[in-house]
């Protein structure tokens, strides 16, 4: 596939927006209170392979606020890692199994013609470990 071809998936997407009222942050900035995490997804559906169904995520190798998908048809592709991390912070949850539709479209490369919602299907579970509260936060 020629890189004219090539469809952005959702992290291409969310890098090359700008946004009015919020700024994009490192991981350690948006969750200084998570001291580990482990993200495991397993993935569904087209352009899926034994290589990359499962993918483990850990902090120090965190891909951003969205996991792609991985059907090479699929244009803003993956789901959005990020919401569920600031979810599980608010609610201080340290384990949680959830599963995500892609949010993408099968369609043109640049997604202006929308031929179908894409059918990728993600199981995920997340496992994170706080830090502890210091003195002062007390």
């Amino acid at each position: 596939m020629s890189k004219r071809d090539r469809r952005q998936k959702a992290s291409d997407v969310f890098r090359e927006s700008e946004f009015v009222f919020v700024q994009k942050v490192s991981f350690e900035e948006a969750f200084p209170e998570i001291e580990d995490l482990t993200v495991e997804v397993e993935e569904s559906g087209d352009g899926v392979s034994e290589w990359n169904r499962k993918r483990t995520y850990r902090k120090q190798y965190f891909p951003g606020e969205y996991i792609d998908c991985s059907n090479p048809l699929c244009y803003n592709g993956g789901f959005s890692i990020g919401s569920i991390l600031r979810e599980m912070v608010r609610n201080r949850q340290t384990e949680l199994e959830t599963s995500k539709l892609c949010q993408g479209n099968e369609g043109s490369p640049k997604g202006r013609r929308i031929y179908r919602k894409c059918m990728n299907f993600f199981k995920i579970k997340v496992s994170i470990k706080y830090r502890e509260a210091s003195e002062k936060e007390k």
